[in-house]
């Protein structure tokens, strides 16, 4: 039995290139900008400082080793938003605070990391194809999903596991074939049951945080426990192998079951999806405690990438509930008006758009420019005015055209700005 894999070709790279360019023809123009939105408790405004007390922070079940960068990341996202001036301290003296002079935060806590390496082996059901077009469709279509083929040992018919995306593509590459001329548009079929050998691995991260302040007296604002993971199943494409082969169409799922002893679909339980269970000659951990993932389980650039992003997402609630933060915010420029304003606005220029907006007569805007002049101010919005201007232009855009549900949604996001405002000034002030 002949196993495969899968090339890229001329055809592939220009199909993919098609598929992005009609993509992005058919997605909607955007401006991104910043907002700021208010924490969810409010800390006393004379606490200015905060300090990260490293040698209060466990780090025990720091499987990891992140617990520096995520100290540092701490203070580095805190020092970001503006509110605090954060530091990471080994130890700090209270004694030296004076209380009547000045109120500081302290934050401490724990930081949990760890992975899992789980091994294995699974069985699908892939369907075959034959003849020319096909083998090339089929073929062309697990590339560009990643789907892993195989051939059988009856004619040589390419073997891949179905899935919406692949399926779709083949259908569209088989046509595609029949039109050039290529033997018949929907060629015969059969199915075989494949094994496969998998490695699911795992990273997690939790950090548990309290912010105490210290001054005329001490109090515990908030306590959080937060955590972020990943994983990934890395399948194994060179271990595959056709194990039963069904060389009718018709003898399909039933057939299948009655004829073979192993399962035919992966089995969401762990414990029966172990290789212990699948081979049981060979005992991949026993009652061990499962491997830490190391650099050959995953590239050290993407496992690099990975600890950020866990870091990141841990960190990130805990960040929200003390100091008010910054976020991107994404908006649709409403087509028509003026376009040179709204291209303007795409730049990521809503200063110079408003000039452009503003010099229309009032009489001559349409509601694409209404709404547009509206956007202008909300993505450049430095005051409570802002926002209420951007609301009323926002308004009438939607008197010119009722019904919008562009021109409503805006509406409601200011809304929310304008809520937040009040709490989030008294946050904010000095």
């Amino acid at each position: 039995m002949k196993k495969t894999g899968i090339h890229h070709n001329i055809f592939t790279r220009i199909l993919l290139c098609t598929i992005v360019f009609i993509s992005a023809c058919a997605a909607p123009t955007l401006t991104q900008f910043e907002v700021q939105r208010p924490s969810r408790i409010t800390v006393p405004s004379e606490v200015k400082k905060v300090f990260i007390r490293e040698d209060l922070v466990v780090n025990t079940n720091d499987q990891l080793g992140i617990k520096s960068q995520v100290l540092k990341q701490l203070a580095s996202e805190l020092n970001r938003m503006g509110r605090f001036e954060v530091s990471v301290v080994q130890t700090l003296e209270e004694n030296n605070i004076d209380a009547e002079k000045e109120t500081v935060a302290v934050i401490q806590g724990e930081v949990i990391s760890g992975g899992e390496v789980d091994k294995g082996q699974f069985t699908d059901l892939a369907t075959c194809t034959g003849g020319i077009s096909g083998r090339l469709s089929s073929a062309t279509a697990a590339g560009i999903t990643d789907k892993a083929i195989t051939l059988d040992n009856w004619r040589g018919y390419v073997c891949r596991r179905g899935a919406f995306a692949s399926d779709v593509t083949e259908l569209a590459l088989s046509s595609a074939f029949a039109l050039a001329g290529f033997e018949e548009g929907i060629p015969p079929k059969n199915q075989v049951v494949r094994t496969y050998k998998y490695k699911n691995l795992s990273l997690f991260a939790q950090a548990n945080f309290s912010f105490t302040i210290i001054g005329l007296k001490r109090e515990t604002l908030a306590i959080r426990a937060d955590s972020a993971n990943f994983g990934r199943s890395i399948t194994e494409k060179d271990s595959y192998r056709n194990v039963k082969e069904s060389h009718l169409i018709s003898l399909t799922l039933g057939s299948l079951i009655s004829s073979i002893r192993i399962p035919i679909f992966p089995i969401p339980s762990r414990e029966l999806a172990l290789a212990g269970r699948s081979n049981p000659k060979r005992i991949f951990y026993g009652k061990n405690r499962l491997p830490v993932p190391g650099k050959h389980d995953l590239p050290s650039k993407e496992k690099k990438q990975v600890i950020q992003k866990l870091v990141f997402k841990t960190l990130e609630s805990f960040i929200r509930t003390i100091s008010p933060y910054k976020v991107m915010v994404n908006a649709e420029v409403a087509n028509g008006g003026k376009e040179e304003a709204a291209k303007l606005l795409i730049e990521g220029k809503p200063e110079n758009a408003r000039k452009i907006f503003q010099s229309i007569p009032e009489g001559d805007r349409d509601s694409a420019d209404w709404y547009n002049l509206g956007l202008a101010y909300e993505a450049g919005a430095v005051s409570l005015e802002d926002y209420e201007d951007a609301r009323r232009y926002y308004i009438i855009a939607l008197e010119k055209d009722p019904g919008t549900k562009l021109y409503a949604q805006a509406i409601g996001r200011i809304r929310r700005y304008l809520a937040e405002t009040g709490k989030l000034s008294k946050q904010t002030q000095k």
